[in-house]
């Protein structure tokens, strides 16, 4: 699987959130003064007091680069009351560096620095407290809220990725699954001679090219229409005395989209199970759309076997598969129901999708509704 990537090093964000507090906490006071404004372009004029302001910007901003730099590089490493002492250290580092820049450099530059040369060092010591405190919480704040945010975008990352590598799996499991039955329904038409043999082989190529080869999320409806209309012919030609079905498909006034074989195990399902040969009760499908084309509608009715061999009694993974794609693709957006309804089995799947605009709204599959079995599912 995929892996995500370590948490990015963006010390240009940290110097805007920088920027921020240092305008709001230290100058906002002073520029809210009457004549704030050409006060501070006349320090600014005068080169000594612009020195004093760069260095005590640089100095402050050290204690927020410090204090984010130390985490980014040894929080994961160390237990946080081990990084205590570390930061208390390097914001006495940053107290030294403003010292050297206002009373070393700029001290030889001007003849004068910033403080009193008779201050002790504790009283400059506390005197920058309150700066070292402010700017060294702003750095840790940063870095957490940067933490939070990776760890969120990473964990929505590892989301995808498992869902999608599930949604590979089952898909891997679908194919197999399709072709070992539709070899089984080829292997009944050439055991008996049958002259629907060639055709049924057409139509398997179909269902393989479909099966195997189409990687897509998602396709269009008459894709998978068109599918589900080859499986019935295969069906149709395996099954001797099968009941002329009872199919219904469209009209749609919408573009839909589904992911491929999704509704295959149902039908499948049906002819694995159901007794098709009953004319009172023939297999029946449905396919439609809402009135406002939001909401996508496939029915499948069939009569429960009774005379029902081991063999058939073993579980397959068809509708177990399509309860967990439609989990994962359409959560909160879909309704599936399976299960016996007196002597019938009956399969009803709600899809709902957004409404699009009416200029994307044009025609699609709009055969008319047959009580005939028309294996070409004409339109």
């Amino acid at each position: 699987m995929q892996t995500i990537n370590k948490m990015p090093l963006r010390i240009g964000t940290l110097s805007l959130w920088y920027l921020g507090v240092f305008l709001i906490a230290i100058r906002l006071r002073d520029f809210l003064e009457v004549d704030a404004i050409q006060q501070e372009i006349a320090e600014w004029s005068h080169p000594h007091m612009a020195a004093l302001k760069i260095s005590s910007g640089l100095a402050f901003f050290s204690y927020s680069l410090a204090a984010y730099l130390l985490l980014y590089f040894l929080y994961e490493r160390f237990r946080w009351y081990l990084l205590l002492p570390a930061l208390a250290t390097l914001a006495m580092g940053c107290m030294f560096f403003r010292s050297f820049l206002e009373e070393v450099v700029i001290l030889n530059l001007f003849g004068h620095g910033n403080y009193n040369p008779n201050m002790s060092w504790g009283a400059y010591l506390l005197d920058n407290l309150y700066y070292a405190i402010l700017f060294t919480s702003l750095g840790i704040i940063y870095y957490f809220v940067q933490l939070s945010q990776h760890k969120s975008t990473a964990l929505q990352k590892t989301m995808i990725l498992q869902k999608e590598t599930e949604l590979k799996f089952l898909r891997s499991q679908v194919n197999p699954h399709f072709l070992f039955n539709t070899l089984n329904n080829l292997y009944a038409l050439v055991h008996t001679n049958s002259p629907q043999a060639l055709p049924a082989l057409e139509k398997l190529s179909g269902l393989l090219r479909y099966s195997l080869y189409e990687q897509e999320p998602s396709v269009a409806l008459e894709r998978e229409v068109g599918y589900l209309r080859d499986l019935l012919h295969l069906e149709s030609l395996r099954v001797d005395g099968l009941a002329q079905p009872q199919v219904v498909v469209g009209p749609f006034t919408r573009e839909w989209k589904l992911p491929p074989l999704l509704l295959v195990p149902f039908v499948e399902n049906a002819f694995k199970h159901g007794d098709l040969k009953d004319f009172s009760h023939p297999l029946q499908l449905s396919l439609t759309e809402s009135t406002d084309g939001s909401t996508l509608f496939f029915r499948v009715k069939n009569l429960i076997r009774t005379n029902i061999t081991s063999k058939d009694q073993v579980g397959g993974i068809g509708l177990p598969n399509v309860r967990k794609r439609l989990a994962l693709l359409y959560p909160g957006l879909h309704q599936l129901s399976a299960g016996p309804q007196g002597d019938l089995f009956v399969v009803e799947l709600v899809l709902s999708q957004p409404i699009k605009k009416q200029a994307d709204i044009a025609p699609r599959l709009t055969p008319e509704a047959s009580n005939r079995f028309d294996p070409g599912w004409s339109s």
